[in-house]
């Protein structure tokens, strides 16, 4: 594939955002979070059309996040081998089919292997879009934009939980595969000939040398081990609670009265909790240290969580009470991911991102699967809700250790020997 390319600078000195880079990785990672939930947000319409039980489509959504996960594991020797813009371009290509054919799929088995395909695509995206987007801008500001193009999988969700109602409503649910498809098909080419290749601006690597700096060993040198088992755990409890809520509240708001049309809504209440948990990051990194901002955005999920498992059914309020469960298990999931990026050299971020989203990812395969067997057992959802908590609690624990690591590291001046100057100072803030 050919395209344009960067200017032969070093990360160092680029002075000015590549506001292209960024709109491009924004968006990209906007229809990858739209993709991911289509199929949670679909399953209560699917279920009545195929009458099926909402249980029997936990293959299919533990897939989709199997599939997310082994991309997540394979991009940063993707990455490394082949740069970034080549291994997007190939992933919205992926997804875009595959979204495409499960609006035409007839049974279990054959959506459970088309969401499979689908998620390996989706899974290669967001790291590399965070990886280009970090090397083709500012090394002070990469933190932030870490967090700014990873929240587009907060606005994809919002966008398909919006959409998502009207079109099952109006179109049925191959509609919202159909749309995805559409609107992912439609940014391909401003990828093309937009997105340069960032080689260019970090420089060629021999493959020995690219090989290396993807090897996940990279992420258990001495400087950074401790750090990188805690921020795995710490993604793998936020995602798995998470993917129970997004792959499972429309069903689980059905037991409150919500129609198979508005139970979408649940997905959009979670996408806007995740927008407003999202700005909450970038204006909370500012002034605090960014595991002080988890901490309190997980403690905050903890709170909406019990609330909702003792509210009545007033849909407005489970709404509202659903979107601030969002705010703080989505704010988790993105922060992780600037924890990554603040943590490891440059050439090593896909691998960061791509294996710390992956513990995520392992989690949510476990989550759906837990979420359904408990469905199927007929568990009342605020049990379920209050079940939820448990893990969430465990992950608030890990990001408040994490965050005395890294005080413990700034304190004494053992920062990691591949860490440079400007990414010490965004691990300060």
């Amino acid at each position: 594939m050919s395209g344009p390319t960067s200017p032969g600078k070093t990360t160092a000195a680029i002075t000015r955002p590549n506001w292209t880079v960024l709109t491009l990785a924004f968006i990209a990672v906007v229809l990858d979070g739209y993709d991911t939930i289509a199929l949670g947000l679909s399953v209560p319409a699917m279920s009545r059309d195929w009458g099926e039980a909402p249980s029997h489509f936990t293959p299919a959504l533990a897939l989709t996040s199997l599939g997310v996960a082994l991309g997540y594991i394979a991009v940063g020797r993707l990455t490394a081998r082949h740069g970034c813009r080549h291994v997007i371009l190939v992933a919205v290509g992926v997804f875009t089919v595959g979204s495409l054919l499960t609006a035409w799929s007839g049974s279990i088995i054959e959506l459970s292997a088309l969401r499979f395909m689908t998620g390996l695509g989706l899974g290669a995206v967001m790291p590399a879009a965070v990886a280009q987007a970090t090397a083709l801008n500012p090394a002070r500001l990469r933190q932030s934009i870490a967090v700014f193009v990873t929240m587009g999988i907060s606005l994809g969700a919002l966008i398909a939980g919006l959409a998502g109602s009207q079109l099952v409503s109006h179109f049925g649910w191959p509609s919202v595969f159909i749309a995805g498809a559409i609107a992912s098909a439609s940014l391909f080419p401003f990828l093309w000939f937009g997105l340069p290749d960032e080689r260019g601006a970090i420089g060629q690597v021999t493959p020995a040398d690219a090989k290396h700096s993807a090897s996940v060993a990279r992420l258990f040198d001495p400087e950074v081990r401790a750090r990188t088992l805690v921020l795995w755990g710490f993604a793998f409890l936020v995602f798995s609670v998470f993917y129970i809520f997004s792959s499972w509240l429309p069903t689980l708001l059905t037991s409150y009265g919500f129609s198979t049309g508005l139970a979408p809504l649940g997905s959009a209440a979670l996408g806007v909790g995740s927008i407003i948990g999202a700005g909450i990051l970038i204006v909370g990194v500012l002034k605090f240290r960014l595991t002080s901002v988890l901490a309190c955005t997980t403690t905050a999920a903890i709170v909406f969580l019990v609330i909702s498992a003792f509210l009545g059914p007033d849909k407005a309020l489970l709404l509202i009470v659903f979107g601030g469960v969002g705010l703080g298990l989505q704010a988790g999931m993105i922060g992780q991911a600037a924890v990554a990026v603040s943590i490891y050299p440059h050439r090593t971020v896909a691998t960061g991102v791509g294996w710390a989203s992956s513990m995520g990812r392992l989690g949510s395969v476990i989550g759906p699967i837990v979420g359904g067997a408990l469905i199927g057992l007929g568990t009342s959802t605020s049990t379920i809700v209050l079940l939820s908590c448990v893990p969430v609690s465990a992950a608030l624990v890990l990001m408040v250790v994490l965050g005395r690591m890294r005080t413990a590291a700034d304190d004494s001046g053992d920062v990691a020997t591949t860490t440079s100057a400007p990414r010490d100072h965004a691990l300060r803030s």
